[in-house]
């Protein structure tokens, strides 16, 4: 190991403070709609992908619909459009 040339301070070295680690602060999870509220607003991909999801069973029940003509795939088709609104309603709420 190189020591470096010169003579050595006599002063003694001060102690430096050690970093300490911040922790980060964890929130209680939040109850019921209000969880799910902060989540769909900070997380644009949950919403998206929620609304993808719906929209495919929505477009899912209709194709159905429209093939075999029975209206239980259209009520269902109805029906899930109403979640969709709901999201959006958490969402801006």
């Amino acid at each position: 190991m190189a020591q470096r040339p010169g003579p050595r301070s006599a002063r003694p070295r001060r102690a430096t403070p050690r970093r300490t680690t911040r922790q980060a602060t964890v929130e209680p999870a939040a109850k019921g709609a209000a969880g799910v509220r902060d989540r769909l607003r900070r997380d644009p991909l949950l919403f998206v992908a929620c609304l993808t999801g719906l929209a495919f069973l929505t477009w899912a029940c209709a194709m159905t619909w429209w093939l075999t003509g029975a209206t239980a795939p259209l009520a269902l088709a109805l029906v899930s459009v109403a979640p969709a609104f709901y999201l959006f309603y958490l969402r801006d709420a």
